[in-house]
């Protein structure tokens, strides 16, 4: 039985192995094509061009690994019904299940690593991408330090400014809790502005429903509330894209960490618990991929031979990815509850996957 498994796993390994590394290569050269203007543009050092395609690695390999896992299940026992080998071990009294529970326990494997991955090397490899891309690459600033309890930067007029939140509605930064910190040469605090929304418009931002805390030379302090207050920002709208905290620039417990300090201080979590929840559902599409390829392989096995196979795989693919993106986004829009939303995609293709798994079993 040993034997007959570690045969099963050569044939996944072997193909899992190949379709990987095509994965890889394909979104390299793609990747490299896409934004190679861009490279020539900003006049990007060759190296920094290879250290931020390797930095993309991981988290290409995160999203590719479901489809390499389903390709490769796909044919590898599409060739084992084709040569005859499952009738013959079914025969021998081996049930399916137990035929394909190394690739199974090995997708599972798959993506207890893949979670793992994605609570450390992931997100700063993202990171370190990100910061290539834009300082290295596209000659722009380093954005703003922002952690996920804070997110602070200077004014043009070497005030220190504060923000709890930056959210987008339509493309367009909205930020919440907002504090400017007004010091003077000597870096003494001299006047504080609190408000609860900063909005663009009209070309420029606007301070909504705050207070002024001037402070006195001799330790008063005088208060004054305000419906609308414009400030002078150099930042645009597009500049506050590359300020946004990314979720996948977080690891599982720094974005708990987030959702919790946006529930408590009154700001709506939806995007990012949508995003938590996705951290899990994702990295058990390896299983989801196992139990909707079986019931597949033996069938174009008979009727269509491996190119069959690999259309099935391609229509598969590109089905779950629509299902998962739309759900996301639904997610994302408030239209889907968070947990459903994450997990719809999975739940549909594991359904009916078990159910071909059971009408092929007979």
């Amino acid at each position: 039985m040993k034997i007959l498994h570690r045969y099963i796993l050569k044939e996944f390994g072997r193909f899992f192995g190949i379709t990987l590394t095509a994965f890889l290569v394909l979104f390299l050269i793609g990747d490299f094509i896409e934004k190679v203007d861009d490279f020539v543009q900003h006049k990007a050092a060759a190296l920094d061009v290879i250290r931020y395609m390797l930095y993309e690695l991981p988290n290409t390999a995160f999203l590719v690994m479901p489809l390499a896992v389903l390709l490769s299940t796909l044919l590898a026992l599409g060739l084992l019904s084709k040569n005859g080998e499952i009738i013959a071990m079914k025969s021998g009294g081996l049930p399916l299940y137990r035929i394909v529970a190394p690739i199974f326990f090995t997708a599972a494997a798959l993506s207890g690593l893949l979670f793992w991955a994605n609570e450390t090397v992931i997100p700063y490899c993202n990171a370190k991408a990100g910061y290539i891309k834009q300082v290295k690459i596209d000659k722009q600033p380093a954005r703003p330090a922002l952690k996920h309890n804070k997110f602070w930067f200077r004014g043009p007029g070497g005030e220190v400014i504060n923000i709890g939140l930056v959210d987008f509605k339509s493309g367009i930064p909205v930020c919440y809790g907002v504090t400017f910190y007004r010091l003077d040469k000597n870096f003494n605090l001299y006047q504080r502005v609190d408000s609860k929304k900063m909005d663009w418009e009209s070309g420029g931002w606007v301070l909504l429903n705050g207070i002024t805390y001037d402070f006195q030379p001799g330790g008063g302090i005088k208060m004054n509330r305000f419906d609308r207050l414009p400030v002078n920002l150099p930042e645009k709208p597009e500049d506050f894209k590359r300020v946004e905290r990314l979720s996948e620039e977080m690891d599982f417990s720094e974005l708990q960490s987030y959702i919790a300090r946006l529930s408590r201080e009154g700001y709506n979590p939806v995007k990012y618990l949508v995003d938590l929840y996705g951290k899990v559902s994702f990295t058990l599409a390896n299983l989801i991929m196992v139990i909707v390829a079986v019931p597949f392989s033996l069938k174009t096995s008979r009727s269509g031979g491996m190119a069959l196979g690999v259309a099935v795989c391609i229509i598969l693919a590109i089905s779950y990815w629509f299902l998962y993106s739309f759900s996301i986004s639904l997610g994302h829009a408030g239209r889907f509850p968070p947990l459903f939303a994450a997990w719809f995609a999975n739940a549909l293709f594991c359904a009916s996957g078990v159910y071909l798994y059971l009408q092929a079993d007979r």
